[in-house]
Protein backbone atom coordinates (compact mmCIF):
# COMPACT_ATOMS: atom_id res chain seq x y z
CA UNK A 1 0.00 0.00 0.00
CA UNK A 2 1.07 3.49 -0.80
CA UNK A 3 1.09 5.40 2.27
CA UNK A 4 -0.25 8.72 3.41
CA UNK A 5 -2.38 9.22 -0.26
CA UNK A 6 -5.99 9.93 -0.83
CA UNK A 7 -8.47 11.81 -2.50
CA UNK A 8 -10.58 13.49 -0.81
CA UNK A 9 -13.69 13.77 -3.22
CA UNK A 10 -13.80 9.66 -3.10
CA UNK A 11 -14.07 9.98 1.06
CA UNK A 12 -16.47 12.61 1.04
CA UNK A 13 -18.59 10.38 -1.94
CA UNK A 14 -18.23 7.34 0.73
CA UNK A 15 -19.44 9.64 3.58
CA UNK A 16 -22.17 10.72 1.56
CA UNK A 17 -23.39 6.87 0.71
CA UNK A 18 -23.07 6.22 4.03
CA UNK A 19 -25.97 8.70 4.59
CA UNK A 20 -28.29 7.59 1.80
CA UNK A 21 -28.23 4.65 3.60
CA UNK A 22 -28.95 6.07 6.88
CA UNK A 23 -31.75 7.71 4.72
CA UNK A 24 -32.95 4.44 3.11
CA UNK A 25 -33.73 2.43 5.91
CA UNK A 26 -35.44 5.49 7.52
CA UNK A 27 -38.07 2.82 6.60
CA UNK A 28 -37.26 0.46 9.28
CA UNK A 29 -38.64 3.05 11.93
CA UNK A 30 -42.66 1.48 10.40
CA UNK A 31 -41.55 -2.19 11.79
CA UNK A 32 -42.38 -0.20 14.88
CA UNK A 33 -46.25 -0.32 13.99
CA UNK A 34 -46.14 -4.28 12.31
CA UNK A 35 -46.94 -3.10 9.20
CA UNK A 36 -45.68 -1.00 6.05
CA UNK A 37 -45.86 2.08 5.85
CA UNK A 38 -46.44 5.25 3.50
CA UNK A 39 -43.53 5.74 1.52
CA UNK A 40 -44.12 9.72 1.47
CA UNK A 41 -44.98 10.29 4.84
CA UNK A 42 -41.03 9.81 5.42
CA UNK A 43 -39.36 12.86 6.92
CA UNK A 44 -38.43 15.76 4.13
CA UNK A 45 -39.74 13.31 1.16
CA UNK A 46 -39.77 15.89 -1.11
CA UNK A 47 -36.33 16.44 -0.84
CA UNK A 48 -35.02 12.94 -0.08
CA UNK A 49 -37.48 10.93 -2.50
CA UNK A 50 -34.56 9.51 -4.32
CA UNK A 51 -32.74 7.96 -1.68
CA UNK A 52 -35.56 6.73 0.23
CA UNK A 53 -37.22 4.92 -3.28
CA UNK A 54 -33.80 3.69 -4.94
CA UNK A 55 -31.41 4.75 -1.83
CA UNK A 56 -29.92 1.25 -1.24
CA UNK A 57 -28.09 1.46 -4.59
CA UNK A 58 -25.43 3.72 -2.50
CA UNK A 59 -24.00 0.37 -1.12
CA UNK A 60 -23.09 -0.14 -4.93
CA UNK A 61 -21.47 3.01 -5.00
CA UNK A 62 -18.99 2.16 -2.12
CA UNK A 63 -18.02 -1.51 -4.21
CA UNK A 64 -17.17 0.96 -6.81
CA UNK A 65 -15.06 2.89 -4.59
CA UNK A 66 -13.69 0.21 -2.99
CA UNK A 67 -12.13 -0.88 -6.42
CA UNK A 68 -10.79 2.03 -7.28
CA UNK A 69 -8.67 2.58 -4.45
CA UNK A 70 -7.62 -0.95 -3.98
CA UNK A 71 -6.54 -1.02 -7.72
CA UNK A 72 -4.78 2.55 -6.61
CA UNK A 73 -3.89 1.74 -3.44
CA UNK A 74 -2.72 -2.26 -3.37
CA UNK A 75 -2.89 -3.04 -6.90
CA UNK A 76 1.11 -2.97 -8.28
CA UNK A 77 2.49 -4.12 -5.12
CA UNK A 78 0.25 -7.04 -5.05
CA UNK A 79 1.43 -7.98 -8.38
CA UNK A 80 5.04 -7.80 -7.37
CA UNK A 81 4.61 -9.22 -4.00
CA UNK A 82 5.79 -6.46 -2.11
CA UNK A 83 2.21 -6.94 0.10
CA UNK A 84 1.93 -10.61 0.96
CA UNK A 85 -1.29 -12.19 1.81
CA UNK A 86 -0.73 -12.36 5.37
CA UNK A 87 -0.26 -8.34 5.62
CA UNK A 88 -3.37 -7.63 3.04
CA UNK A 89 -5.22 -9.96 5.05
CA UNK A 90 -4.25 -8.35 8.35
CA UNK A 91 -4.46 -4.60 6.94
CA UNK A 92 -7.75 -5.35 6.31
CA UNK A 93 -9.40 -7.34 9.22
CA UNK A 94 -7.64 -4.79 11.83
CA UNK A 95 -9.70 -2.09 10.08
CA UNK A 96 -13.16 -3.93 9.59
CA UNK A 97 -13.38 -6.69 12.32
CA UNK A 98 -13.17 -4.44 15.30
CA UNK A 99 -15.94 -2.31 14.95
CA UNK A 100 -18.06 -4.99 12.68
CA UNK A 101 -17.34 -7.28 16.27
CA UNK A 102 -18.79 -4.31 18.34
CA UNK A 103 -21.86 -3.31 16.79
CA UNK A 104 -22.93 -7.48 16.22
CA UNK A 105 -22.90 -7.84 20.41
CA UNK A 106 -24.72 -4.69 20.68
CA UNK A 107 -27.30 -5.94 18.03
CA UNK A 108 -27.21 -9.45 19.31
CA UNK A 109 -27.97 -7.95 22.98
CA UNK A 110 -30.46 -5.53 21.56
CA UNK A 111 -32.24 -7.79 19.54
CA UNK A 112 -32.67 -10.17 22.41
CA UNK A 113 -34.39 -7.31 24.59
CA UNK A 114 -36.40 -6.45 21.93
CA UNK A 115 -37.64 -9.96 20.76
CA UNK A 116 -38.12 -10.78 24.91
CA UNK A 117 -40.10 -7.91 25.36
CA UNK A 118 -42.79 -7.82 22.03
CA UNK A 119 -42.26 -11.62 20.66
CA UNK A 120 -40.05 -10.81 17.32
CA UNK A 121 -37.05 -9.50 16.39
CA UNK A 122 -36.94 -5.41 15.02
CA UNK A 123 -36.26 -5.70 11.27
CA UNK A 124 -33.76 -8.54 10.78
CA UNK A 125 -35.50 -11.83 11.73
CA UNK A 126 -32.46 -14.10 11.28
CA UNK A 127 -31.17 -13.74 14.66
CA UNK A 128 -30.05 -17.43 15.86
CA UNK A 129 -26.47 -18.94 16.53
CA UNK A 130 -25.50 -19.65 13.38
CA UNK A 131 -25.99 -16.56 11.72
CA UNK A 132 -24.05 -15.19 15.04
CA UNK A 133 -21.23 -17.58 14.22
CA UNK A 134 -21.09 -16.62 10.44
CA UNK A 135 -21.59 -13.18 11.34
CA UNK A 136 -18.63 -13.12 13.72
CA UNK A 137 -16.24 -14.47 10.99
CA UNK A 138 -17.59 -11.72 8.84
CA UNK A 139 -18.84 -15.05 6.10
CA UNK A 140 -22.42 -14.68 6.80
CA UNK A 141 -23.24 -13.85 2.75
CA UNK A 142 -21.04 -15.44 1.18
CA UNK A 143 -23.47 -18.25 -0.52
CA UNK A 144 -26.43 -17.60 -2.13
CA UNK A 145 -29.54 -16.74 -0.66
CA UNK A 146 -28.08 -15.55 2.61
CA UNK A 147 -30.57 -14.20 4.86
CA UNK A 148 -29.47 -10.55 6.44
CA UNK A 149 -29.21 -10.70 10.46
CA UNK A 150 -27.93 -8.98 13.34
CA UNK A 151 -26.43 -5.67 11.80
CA UNK A 152 -27.86 -6.16 8.89
CA UNK A 153 -26.11 -3.61 6.83
CA UNK A 154 -23.17 -5.57 7.48
CA UNK A 155 -23.96 -7.83 4.21
CA UNK A 156 -21.64 -5.86 2.48
CA UNK A 157 -18.85 -5.90 4.94
CA UNK A 158 -19.27 -10.00 4.29
CA UNK A 159 -19.05 -9.23 0.86
CA UNK A 160 -16.20 -6.72 1.00
CA UNK A 161 -14.07 -9.29 2.54
CA UNK A 162 -15.04 -11.76 0.10
CA UNK A 163 -14.06 -9.15 -2.62
CA UNK A 164 -10.69 -8.76 -1.34
CA UNK A 165 -9.90 -12.19 -1.49
CA UNK A 166 -10.86 -12.30 -5.28
CA UNK A 167 -8.91 -9.11 -5.76
CA UNK A 168 -5.43 -10.84 -4.02
CA UNK A 169 -6.02 -13.53 -6.27
CA UNK A 170 -6.56 -11.13 -9.39
CA UNK A 171 -3.72 -9.14 -8.65
CA UNK A 172 -1.17 -12.24 -8.39
CA UNK A 173 -2.93 -13.53 -11.56
CA UNK A 174 -1.42 -10.12 -13.11
CA UNK A 175 -4.80 -8.23 -14.12
CA UNK A 176 -4.09 -5.05 -14.35
CA UNK A 177 -5.30 -4.03 -17.46
CA UNK A 178 -9.05 -2.20 -17.83
CA UNK A 179 -10.11 -4.67 -20.09
CA UNK A 180 -9.11 -7.31 -17.56
CA UNK A 181 -11.47 -5.46 -15.10
CA UNK A 182 -14.51 -5.34 -17.52
CA UNK A 183 -14.28 -9.07 -17.98
CA UNK A 184 -14.28 -9.75 -14.46
CA UNK A 185 -17.11 -7.17 -13.86
CA UNK A 186 -19.42 -9.27 -16.69
CA UNK A 187 -18.52 -12.22 -14.69
CA UNK A 188 -20.11 -10.77 -11.84
CA UNK A 189 -23.12 -9.61 -14.08
CA UNK A 190 -23.48 -13.45 -15.30
CA UNK A 191 -24.18 -14.68 -11.15
CA UNK A 192 -27.15 -12.16 -10.81
CA UNK A 193 -29.09 -14.70 -10.64
CA UNK A 194 -27.35 -16.62 -8.77
CA UNK A 195 -27.02 -14.18 -5.75
CA UNK A 196 -27.50 -10.19 -5.95
CA UNK A 197 -25.42 -9.47 -3.31
CA UNK A 198 -22.35 -10.77 -4.49
CA UNK A 199 -22.56 -10.04 -8.29
CA UNK A 200 -23.30 -6.49 -6.79
CA UNK A 201 -20.12 -6.82 -5.23
CA UNK A 202 -18.22 -8.16 -7.92
CA UNK A 203 -19.47 -5.62 -10.59
CA UNK A 204 -19.58 -2.44 -8.46
CA UNK A 205 -15.42 -3.98 -7.22
CA UNK A 206 -13.86 -4.21 -10.90
CA UNK A 207 -15.80 -1.56 -12.86
CA UNK A 208 -14.02 0.47 -9.63
CA UNK A 209 -10.60 -1.33 -10.98
CA UNK A 210 -11.81 0.07 -14.76
CA UNK A 211 -12.41 3.22 -13.72
CA UNK A 212 -8.90 2.98 -11.99
CA UNK A 213 -6.81 2.26 -14.77
CA UNK A 214 -8.66 4.80 -17.22
CA UNK A 215 -7.91 7.36 -14.48
CA UNK A 216 -3.97 6.12 -14.87
CA UNK A 217 -4.42 6.76 -18.30
CA UNK A 218 -6.46 10.25 -18.26
CA UNK A 219 -4.29 11.85 -15.33
CA UNK A 220 -1.47 12.33 -17.60
CA UNK A 221 -3.00 13.78 -20.54
CA UNK A 222 -2.26 17.71 -21.45
CA UNK A 223 -5.74 18.01 -22.26
CA UNK A 224 -6.41 16.95 -18.76
CA UNK A 225 -8.56 19.91 -18.40
CA UNK A 226 -10.96 19.65 -21.22
CA UNK A 227 -10.93 15.51 -20.57
CA UNK A 228 -12.08 16.91 -16.98
CA UNK A 229 -15.09 19.28 -18.22
CA UNK A 230 -16.27 16.59 -20.17
CA UNK A 231 -16.64 13.53 -17.98
CA UNK A 232 -17.76 16.30 -15.23
CA UNK A 233 -21.02 16.84 -17.81
CA UNK A 234 -21.68 13.60 -18.59
CA UNK A 235 -22.12 13.02 -14.89
CA UNK A 236 -23.91 15.80 -14.10
CA UNK A 237 -26.13 14.83 -16.84
CA UNK A 238 -26.61 11.43 -15.64
CA UNK A 239 -27.40 12.00 -12.30
CA UNK A 240 -30.09 14.89 -13.55
CA UNK A 241 -31.75 12.32 -15.57
CA UNK A 242 -31.59 9.89 -12.95
CA UNK A 243 -33.21 12.02 -10.26
CA UNK A 244 -35.71 13.17 -12.70
CA UNK A 245 -36.85 9.58 -13.73
CA UNK A 246 -37.11 9.07 -9.71
CA UNK A 247 -38.75 12.02 -8.85
CA UNK A 248 -41.45 11.13 -11.86
CA UNK A 249 -41.69 7.74 -10.63
CA UNK A 250 -40.23 6.35 -14.32
CA UNK A 251 -37.85 3.77 -12.27
CA UNK A 252 -39.32 0.60 -10.29
CA UNK A 253 -37.79 0.70 -6.85
CA UNK A 254 -36.75 -2.07 -5.12
CA UNK A 255 -32.91 -4.37 -4.84
CA UNK A 256 -34.87 -6.39 -7.36
CA UNK A 257 -34.55 -3.89 -10.30
CA UNK A 258 -32.08 -5.87 -12.70
CA UNK A 259 -31.85 -3.15 -15.53
CA UNK A 260 -31.27 -0.17 -12.86
CA UNK A 261 -28.34 -2.13 -11.55
CA UNK A 262 -26.67 -2.72 -14.68
CA UNK A 263 -27.35 0.93 -15.55
CA UNK A 264 -25.58 1.94 -12.54
CA UNK A 265 -22.82 -0.17 -11.77
CA UNK A 266 -21.43 -0.51 -15.41
CA UNK A 267 -22.39 3.58 -16.24
CA UNK A 268 -22.93 6.06 -13.52
CA UNK A 269 -21.29 5.03 -10.33
CA UNK A 270 -18.03 4.20 -12.25
CA UNK A 271 -18.46 7.30 -14.03
CA UNK A 272 -18.89 9.36 -11.12
CA UNK A 273 -15.90 7.75 -9.21
CA UNK A 274 -13.98 8.55 -12.45
CA UNK A 275 -14.93 12.03 -12.55
CA UNK A 276 -14.12 13.21 -9.24
CA UNK A 277 -10.35 11.60 -9.64
CA UNK A 278 -9.88 13.43 -12.36
CA UNK A 279 -10.91 16.71 -10.94
CA UNK A 280 -8.83 16.16 -8.10
CA UNK A 281 -5.73 15.07 -10.44
CA UNK A 282 -6.13 18.31 -12.59
CA UNK A 283 -5.67 20.45 -9.58
CA UNK A 284 -9.17 21.08 -7.58
CA UNK A 285 -8.99 20.20 -4.55
CA UNK A 286 -12.63 19.12 -2.48
CA UNK A 287 -12.75 20.70 1.24
CA UNK A 288 -11.01 18.85 4.38
CA UNK A 289 -14.67 18.43 6.07
CA UNK A 290 -15.37 15.82 3.13
CA UNK A 291 -12.14 13.57 4.51
CA UNK A 292 -13.58 13.84 7.85
CA UNK A 293 -16.88 12.38 6.91
CA UNK A 294 -15.43 9.69 4.50
CA UNK A 295 -13.06 9.01 7.63
CA UNK A 296 -16.66 8.00 9.70
CA UNK A 297 -18.34 6.68 6.96
CA UNK A 298 -17.77 3.00 8.12
CA UNK A 299 -18.90 3.79 11.40
CA UNK A 300 -21.88 5.94 10.11
CA UNK A 301 -22.45 2.69 8.20
CA UNK A 302 -22.33 0.00 10.90
CA UNK A 303 -23.53 2.25 13.92
CA UNK A 304 -26.91 3.27 12.20
CA UNK A 305 -28.99 0.43 12.61
CA UNK A 306 -27.82 0.06 16.34
CA UNK A 307 -29.01 3.60 16.80
CA UNK A 308 -32.29 2.70 15.03
CA UNK A 309 -32.60 -0.40 17.68
CA UNK A 310 -31.93 1.28 20.63
CA UNK A 311 -34.66 3.92 19.96
CA UNK A 312 -37.03 1.18 19.16
CA UNK A 313 -36.51 -0.28 22.54
CA UNK A 314 -36.93 2.92 24.19
CA UNK A 315 -40.23 3.77 21.66
CA UNK A 316 -41.62 0.63 22.40
CA UNK A 317 -40.79 0.91 26.27
CA UNK A 318 -42.56 4.72 26.61
CA UNK A 319 -45.04 3.89 23.82
CA UNK A 320 -44.08 5.91 20.89
CA UNK A 321 -44.96 4.56 17.09
CA UNK A 322 -43.62 5.36 13.85
CA UNK A 323 -45.32 8.48 13.63
CA UNK A 324 -42.82 10.00 15.89
CA UNK A 325 -39.87 8.99 13.74
CA UNK A 326 -41.25 10.85 10.80
CA UNK A 327 -40.93 14.17 12.43
CA UNK A 328 -37.90 15.90 10.48
CA UNK A 329 -36.56 17.42 13.83
CA UNK A 330 -36.10 13.53 14.94
CA UNK A 331 -34.33 12.94 11.44
CA UNK A 332 -32.19 15.95 12.03
CA UNK A 333 -31.19 14.66 15.63
CA UNK A 334 -30.89 10.93 14.61
CA UNK A 335 -28.11 11.97 12.07
CA UNK A 336 -26.52 14.59 14.18
CA UNK A 337 -26.15 12.15 17.26
CA UNK A 338 -24.91 9.78 14.62
CA UNK A 339 -22.30 11.67 13.04
CA UNK A 340 -21.28 12.72 16.58
CA UNK A 341 -20.91 9.17 17.55
CA UNK A 342 -19.52 8.37 14.23
CA UNK A 343 -16.49 10.65 14.48
CA UNK A 344 -15.99 9.69 18.20
CA UNK A 345 -15.69 6.16 17.43
CA UNK A 346 -13.44 6.44 14.52
CA UNK A 347 -11.03 8.16 16.62
CA UNK A 348 -11.69 7.01 19.74
CA UNK A 349 -11.90 3.07 18.61
CA UNK A 350 -11.35 2.48 15.07
CA UNK A 351 -8.05 3.83 14.55
CA UNK A 352 -6.48 3.16 18.04
CA UNK A 353 -7.36 -0.22 17.70
CA UNK A 354 -6.19 -0.72 13.89
CA UNK A 355 -2.98 0.54 15.24
CA UNK A 356 -3.08 -1.82 17.99
CA UNK A 357 -3.59 -4.82 15.92
CA UNK A 358 -0.59 -3.65 13.13
CA UNK A 359 1.92 -3.48 15.87
CA UNK A 360 4.74 -5.92 15.48
CA UNK A 361 4.18 -8.17 18.48
CA UNK A 362 0.84 -8.47 17.96
CA UNK A 363 1.24 -9.32 14.22
CA UNK A 364 3.67 -12.51 15.00
CA UNK A 365 1.26 -13.77 17.51
CA UNK A 366 -1.72 -13.46 15.51
CA UNK A 367 0.27 -15.18 12.65
CA UNK A 368 2.16 -18.06 14.93
CA UNK A 369 -1.68 -18.61 16.26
Amino acid sequence: MVPGKRLVALDGLRGAGALAIVAWHWQHFFALDGKPGRIDAQPFFALLKPLYVQGWAAVDLFFVLSGFVFFWLYGEALRTRRVGATAFAGARLSRLWPLHAAMLLLVAAGQFLYAYSGGFFFVYPANDGSHFVASLFMVQNWWPGAAQSFDGPSWSVSVEMLLYMLFFAACRAGVARGTQCLMLALWGALLLPVDEHIARGVVGFFMGGFAFTQWETLRARADLRRIAAWFTAATVAGWSVLIAALYLDRVRGGEGNALFLLLFDFGLAPLTVLTLALLEARGLRAPRWLGSLGDASYAVYLIHFPLQLALALLARRIGLHAAFFMQAGVFVAFVAVLLALSLACHHGFERPVMRWLRRPPVRAALAES
